[in-house]
């Protein structure tokens, strides 16, 4: 009798430990194959913003900082620590215009790239040309020349993983090099990933805003984010500032079931995620 508990007991552990194991692999990979990005603005926030983020279950933070130093080799050793990786976040809509800038701040990436332990992911750039002044007046020659500097960038940078945010609207026609199409397809040909800022307040919006970027994402075999917003001045429907986090996790939830396997949801920004009410 006691040799037969000792292997039902053995036998119950065996299963224990299996079913263990399978649900941290599903966990993992769940947190792989779907990322949860957030964009991250201000380097001077406090440890309790990371803390947040690892809450959510956030994997990929976008850092805005010209800090090359100490500072920031801390805060991605912090996020690695907790499973998020870490993106440079940069982005002037003057860069389309005048590279010289955009050239020095990759040169002090890669500087601290390689005199670093703890060190960046790649390159996440949101250099928006319709915050240009002269945007109305010059929408297809700025678009253009957009669209010119991120074939510059895969060109002149090819070693580098570059990413870019997109609004979900940039479908003008331009030509570059001899070839038109859609301005979305030529910086999602030339872009290591894209983050489309498909700022809609539920599931359903953000996925129609977005088909023909998951479409064309799904013919070049590439990656999409789909960016959400959390504060807005734009209207109701733009951002999840009215509707609170509840509802917004669970139009996120949903969201994630309607796309693809490797496609990721980004939230604006962690300080108003943060702040965001709760419902």
């Amino acid at each position: 009798m006691k040799k037969k508990v000792i292997i039902v007991s053995l036998v119950l552990l065996f299963f224990v430990l299996v079913v263990g194991s399978v649900l941290l692999i599903k966990k993992f990979n769940d947190k792989e194959e779907n990322v949860l990005g957030v964009w991250w603005w201000n380097d001077e926030l406090g440890n309790e913003y990371l803390e947040f983020a690892s809450e959510n279950n956030i994997s990929e933070i976008y850092y805005c900082s010209s800090k090359f130093n100490e500072e920031t080799n801390e805060f991605i050793r912090k996020a690695n620590s907790k499973g998020m990786k870490v993106f440079w976040l940069a982005g002037e809509y003057e860069w389309i215009e005048n590279y010289s800038n955009l050239e020095k701040a990759i040169e002090e990436y890669l500087i601290y790239q390689n005199n670093y332990k703890y060190v960046f992911e790649g390159i996440h750039l949101d250099i928006e040309p319709h915050q240009h002044p002269e945007f109305e007046s010059k929408r297809n020659e700025l678009i253009t020349k957009f669209v010119g500097l991120t074939y510059y960038l895969k060109d002149n940078y090819s070693s580098l993983y570059i990413e870019y945010d997109l609004p979900f609207w940039l479908d003008d026609v331009v030509t570059y090099d001899g070839v038109s199409k859609e301005a979305f397809k030529h910086v999602m040909d030339t872009s290591s990933r894209v983050t489309l800022m498909s700022y809609r307040d539920s599931a359903e919006k953000i996925y129609d805003v977005s088909k023909e970027e998951i479409e064309y994402a799904k013919e070049i075999g590439k990656n999409l984010n789909l960016g959400v917003e959390t504060e807005s001045e734009e209207g109701d429907n733009v951002s999840f500032m009215e509707e609170g986090k509840e509802y917004m996790h669970e139009q996120l939830r949903l969201l994630k079931e309607k796309i693809p396997k490797g496609y990721g949801i980004v939230i604006h920004h962690i300080y108003t995620y943060y702040h965001l009410k709760n419902n």
